[in-house]
């Protein structure tokens, strides 16, 4: 059985392909075309390289499962948005309006309708179409997480923006089957929550969350602050309440992701260049520090209710690492498996074809994800010929992976690209750009000089997995880089260039089967240097999706300030680095 998994929403548009309930390909639209989150591209990229990579015709493909019930989506929403209107009166109502008009475009007629009209514009016959399926939003990202995880029995936590009339849902995963135990429905959303307060801090939402978790350990408590966001998010035994006359209900003249009475009491948002004050970065501390208090006391009620401590979690909010490392190290957790395109990539794409392969089949075997190299890769034919049309000076490397290690050792930045890309928004020894992480000076040299982005933003490590006992202070294998672990005092001072202000590093644990190549690498540059550790950044630019192909990568490297680039068995170094 041949399913696509598909996600055609505003943004964050990508495609999957499950082959007899085995995850086969998955990208991203984003990487094709070349633009941040896609937004308002159909994702007809991603699903012809799934076809084309398994040498598939969509005539054989039996299903399109798609992560939203358009079918309860519309009436729920509308509903929500004039109940606030008429409640809550707003300054005007043209936004409301707008939001009312635009669930049209979500109804099952125009919804399924727009899919296959795009289908067809692209080439694809009307008789070869298969069947549309609807899964629930939020038992989509539940199932990209359980039957991901290998665990029989699990506390499933799915935290995100919106999903028909859930924002955050608790599950019990057992023998292969979810069961809801608990619901929050909007208003009560940590996405937008957090959203709002990144959009106050100056970021754009959906996109700068992870910007505005990083700045918040440069924050401190400060008492006024904290008590405001205590009013705007409140803890409740078991789970938690927002107030949303904070965030959507009444009037909405400064921003659409909160109201004035927010802005009157936190102050004006940050202007997009504006710096960043020492106001508002107590802002962020207060606001990151609640939602982990959220994420904490869902958990804590989750492994209760379930009698179990193991824990999955997906949705977009289950990407703020730091949120992720408080739940593993408080709470008393035996494992945890958290979806690493947890966002609408991952469960209306992933979870949506396995829970329809579930669905259908009654296989309830678990698809066991322990790697997100599932995109495409180029041959040595392939990338010799980039290398040639772009003039730089290039040579075969013999030991690729010693080679560019002494590289490393020395000091230089190098675009790391092999093997077949990433799925979800981290690098992971494919399309990387690593470092030497022993240099604190690395950290500033990779922001100003590779990146181009904010010096405050963190960078991540990769530790071989028999190694990662010497740096963390609670061990895992966790190989996905969405989980904040502590890193041992002892340790921080031989990786300071990986390891944020408040001693926590989103760390990526390598297995040599995972990625060979990669753990091969780590190792040589062990022995050149005693550390078992290199400093992993995605392989783009600020602003830019991570690059997808060998030209991409060349342009990467020739604009940035990276010195070396080892792509495929092939070495370019720049004039001065040799």
């Amino acid at each position: 059985m041949n399913i696509l998994g598909l996600i055609d929403i505003p943004q964050d548009n990508a495609a999957c392909l499950l082959r007899d309930g085995k995850l086969v390909a998955a990208a991203e639209e984003e990487r094709f075309v070349r633009v941040k989150h896609a937004k308002g591209y159909f994702p007809i990229n991603a699903i012809r390289f799934c076809l084309e990579s398994n040498g598939l015709e969509m005539a054989e493909i039996d299903y399109i499962a798609l992560g939203w019930d358009v079918h309860k989506y519309p009436t729920h929403m509308a509903e929500f948005f004039l109940r606030g209107s008429h409640k809550y009166p707003m300054k005007d109502l043209t936004s409301v309006e707008w939001e009312i008009n635009e669930l049209h475009h979500w109804t099952p007629e125009n919804y399924t309708g727009r899919i296959i009209d795009e289908l067809l514009k692209h080439g694809y016959k009307r008789e070869h179409i298969p069947e549309l399926r609807f899964i629930p939003h939020h038992y989509a990202h539940a199932a990209s997480a359980y039957f991901c995880s290998g665990f029989d029995h699990a506390a499933v936590l799915t935290l995100d923006g919106s999903g028909e009339e859930h924002s955050t849902i608790i599950w019990e995963g057992r023998d292969g089957k979810l069961r809801k135990i608990a619901e929050f429905n909007t208003p009560d959303s940590l996405g937008w929550y957090y959203a709002a307060f990144t959009k106050h801090g100056g970021f754009e939402p959906y996109d700068g969350e992870g910007q505005y978790m990083g700045l918040a350990p440069y924050g401190k408590e400060n008492q006024k602050y904290m008590d405001l966001v205590e009013k705007v998010l409140r803890i409740n035994p078991g789970g938690y309440e927002i107030d949303p006359t904070w965030i959507y209900y009444g009037e909405r003249s400064i921003s659409d992701r909160f109201t004035d009475k927010f802005s009157d009491a936190f102050g004006p948002p940050r202007g997009k260049d504006e710096p960043i004050s020492d106001e508002l970065q107590d802002i962020a501390f207060a606001a990151q520090l609640q939602l982990e208090k959220a994420g904490l006391e869902l958990a804590q009620f989750a492994m209760q209710q379930t009698k179990s401590k193991k824990l999955c979690l997906a949705g977009g909010v289950a990407l703020n690492c730091k949120m992720n490392g408080r739940m593993f190290e408080d709470l008393d957790v035996e494992d945890i498996f958290i979806q690493p395109a947890s966002g609408d990539d991952g469960g209306c794409t992933l979870g949506a074809a396995a829970a329809l392969y579930q669905e259908l089949t009654g296989n309830t075997q678990p698809l066991l994800m322990n790697h997100v190299y599932l995109g495409p890769e180029f041959s040595g034919e392939e990338i010799e010929s980039a290398l040639m049309e772009s003039g730089i000076p290039y040579r075969n490397s013999a030991n690729i992976e010693r080679e560019t290690a002494e590289h490393l050792a020395k000091g230089r930045v190098v675009g790391w690209f092999q093997g077949k890309m990433e799925y979800g928004p981290r690098a992971l020894g494919s399309r990387s750009i690593l470092a030497d992480p022993r240099s604190e000076e690395m950290k500033d040299i990779v922001n100003n000089k590779v990146k181009f982005r904010e010096p405050w933003r963190p960078f991540c490590p990769t530790i071989l997995k028999d190694r990662a006992s010497e740096f963390l202070t609670k061990n895992i294998a966790h190989p996905f880089m969405v989980l904040a672990c502590t890193i041992k005092e002892e340790s921080r001072g031989k990786i300071p260039a990986a390891v944020h202000v408040d001693g926590t590093a989103r760390v990526q644990v390598l297995e040599r089967e995972v990625n060979p190549r990669y753990y091969d690498l780590i190792n040589e540059f062990d022995r050149l240097t005693g550390v078992p550790v290199l400093l992993n950044t995605s392989f783009n630019l600020k602003g830019e999706p991570i690059v997808c192909t060998p030209q991409e990568a060349i342009n990467c490297f020739l604009k940035s300030g990276m010195d070396v680039l080892a792509i495929g068995d092939f070495l370019a170094i720049k004039q001065g680095q040799e």
